[in-house]
C-alpha cells in the first residue's frame, strides 16, 4: 500500500465516535439496526461483544476511523428473557497454568452438543443426590470398576455380560426367575455348609454314565 501523501484528502476519521442507541432489528450475523441521536445506523457485532443483542436493548456503538460501525457493548436490557452468549466460531477457553475454573449456578445447568460431548481428565468426580443416565447405547471400558451401592436395581429387556472371570461375595442372595433358568457349564459345583434343598413338582436327574449319592443317611420316599 502506498503511503498517504499530504496532497491527498484523507478519509480517516480523526478519532472514533461513540454513540448510545436502541436496537430496532437484529439480522443475520448479528448485524443490527440501531436508533441513535445521529439517525438509524447499521452496526456489526464486535468480536469481543459476546452477548447476543435483542430488540429494545440499550447499546453502545462506535464508528471507527474508516466509518465502520460496530456494536461494542450491551448496556441495558429492559425486556425479560435469558441472556445469550454467542461465540462467532470455533472457540477454546483456556485457564493459565496452575489455575482452576469453577462454574456454579443457582438454577439448572444444561450442556448440549449436536455432534459429540467429551470430557478428558486424569480424574473425574460426579456427586449428585440423584443421577439419571439415558442413552441408546452405553459402553463402559475400564481396567477396574468398583461400585459401593446400598441398594441397586437393574431393569432391562436384555442384559448381556461377558467376562473371563466373575467373583461375587454376598451375605445373602435371592433370585427369582419367572420362566426358564438355564445354565450351561463344563463343571457345576454347589457347596453348602449346612443344608442344600431342591424342591419342585417334578425333579429329574439324568447322567450318561454315573449317578452317585453319598451320605451317612439316605432317605428316599
Amino acid at each position: 500500500m502506498d503511503a498517504l501523501r499530504s496532497d491527498q484528502p484523507s478519509a480517516l476519521r480523526p478519532q472514533p465516535m461513540h454513540l448510545e442507541g436502541e436496537v430496532l432489528e437484529v439480522g443475520e450475523g448479528a448485524t443490527c439496526s440501531i436508533q441513535t441521536a445521529s439517525g438509524v445506523l447499521r452496526a456489526r457485532r464486535a468480536l469481543s461483544c459476546l452477548v447476543w443483542p435483542e430488540i429494545g436493548d440499550r447499546v453502545l456503538v462506535t464508528q471507527g476511523l474508516h466509518d465502520e460501525t460496530f456494536l461494542i457493548a450491551i448496556l441495558e436490557r429492559r425486556a425479560a428473557g435469558p441472556l445469550r452468549l454467542v461465540l462467532p466460531g470455533e472457540t477454546r477457553v483456556e485457564v493459565a497454568e496452575g489455575a482452576g475454573l469453577s462454574l456454579r449456578v443457582e438454577g439448572p445447568l444444561a450442556l448440549g452438543s449436536r455432534s459429540r460431548l467429551s470430557a478428558e481428565s486424569p480424574e473425574v468426580s460426579l456427586r449428585a443426590a440423584r443421577l439419571t443416565l439415558v442413552g441408546g447405547r452405553l459402553t463402559l471400558i475400564a481396567r477396574e470398576a468398583l461400585a459401593a451401592l446400598r441398594s441397586s436395581r437393574l431393569i432391562g429387556d436384555l442384559v448381556e455380560a461377558t467376562a473371563e472371570r466373575l467373583n461375587l461375595s454376598l451375605d445373602q442372595s435371592r433370585r427369582r426367575v419367572r420362566d426358564l433358568d438355564q445354565v450351561h457349564a463344563g463343571t457345576v459345583e454347589i457347596r453348602a455348609e449346612q443344608v442344600t434343598r431342591l424342591s419342585s413338582e417334578t425333579l429329574l436327574a439324568d447322567a450318561r454314565r454315573l449317578v452317585k449319592i453319598d451320605g451317612e443317611q439316605i432317605h428316599l420316599g
